[in-house]
């Protein structure tokens, strides 16, 4: 049943051992994830982003990374689609923000890091629509000390297109923050040039 409703309305699916080993794997993976948060097995990379025009790094972008105690590094393609379908993307999503907020700031008190440089943190859906977003997103710059104009947040097309009134509100106060702001996977979904004008972006990815 539920493979038919990923596939569309009005359709059958008949049932095959590879539909009970894929949500045996789901169940395995889902339970190796809430003790990969509780054991801290998380990682954050940073990705340089250098400007073409100067050939300076410009700005970071924080990737997440598992760090299997077993299995070693595990493939953000096979544990994020988890963590969004189960809910458990909200609490390790803040705590990349966090983790990114703070080693930047630490990166400038000591020296290695210039004011201007940014770091880049994705923002899924469900983070994107928590009610508390926003006060999340406060309390995680009070603690870190790191100045707003320092982060960017992206956020994907399809996240902001699933509700445009509330999305352009969540915006506009991540905007009054100082906050930088990053369309991400432009052009993969909606692609409605003219809603650019309704959304205070800095970028389109």
């Amino acid at each position: 049943m539920c493979r038919a409703k990923e596939l569309g309305k009005s359709r059958y699916q008949i049932f095959d051992f590879t539909m009970y080993e894929k949500a045996c794997r789901f169940l395995q993976l889902e339970t190796e994830l809430r003790k990969a948060i509780k054991r801290e097995e998380f990682r954050v990379h940073y990705q340089p982003i250098v400007s073409l025009n100067t050939g300076q790094i410009a700005g970071l972008e924080a990737l997440l990374r598992w760090q299997h105690p077993t299995r070693g590094l595990v493939s953000p393609a096979e544990f994020i689609p988890v963590a969004e379908e189960t809910g458990l993307i909200a609490p390790i999503g803040n705590w990349v923000l966090r983790e990114a907020c703070h080693q930047l700031r630490r990166w400038q008190k000591l020296g290695f890091a210039n004011d201007s440089l940014t770091v880049s943190v994705n923002l899924s859906a469900k983070q994107f629509n928590q009610s508390d977003l926003i006060d999340q997103i406060d309390e995680v710059l009070a603690q870190t000390q790191l100045n707003p104009q320092c982060l960017k947040l992206e956020i994907t097309e399809s996240a902001i297109m699933e509700n445009t009134q509330s999305a352009a509100a969540i915006l506009q106060q991540l905007r009054a923050r100082e906050i930088q702001l990053s369309l991400d996977d432009f052009g993969m979904g909606y692609s409605s040039l003219s809603y650019l004008h309704s959304f205070p972006v800095d970028t389109l990815k």
